[in-house]
């Protein structure tokens, strides 16, 4: 079964929380207005050199983005 670690970003004024599924390698991004996305198939260095960047929002942006097949996660209801 996956297991997501979710990572809170109170500095950010983009990214909620993002987390990885260090066995599927998704990494899930919640942003500041409440959209959810799911980017696939990103290697663990990507997610590791993500948690040491001193922008969050600007490190998706940059190599995140445009890079990884995503899907966005709709609310259910």
């Amino acid at each position: 079964m996956p297991q997501t670690t979710w990572i809170d970003t109170p500095g950010s004024t983009s990214i909620t929380r993002f987390g990885y599924d260090d066995i599927s390698h998704v990494l899930s991004v919640e942003y500041q207005d409440g959209r959810k996305y799911r980017y696939l198939k990103v290697p663990p260095a990507v997610f590791e050199q993500l948690k040491s960047a001193s922008s969050k929002g600007q490190f998706i942006n940059q190599n995140i983005k445009g890079t990884y097949d995503y899907e966005e996660v709709k609310p259910v209801g």
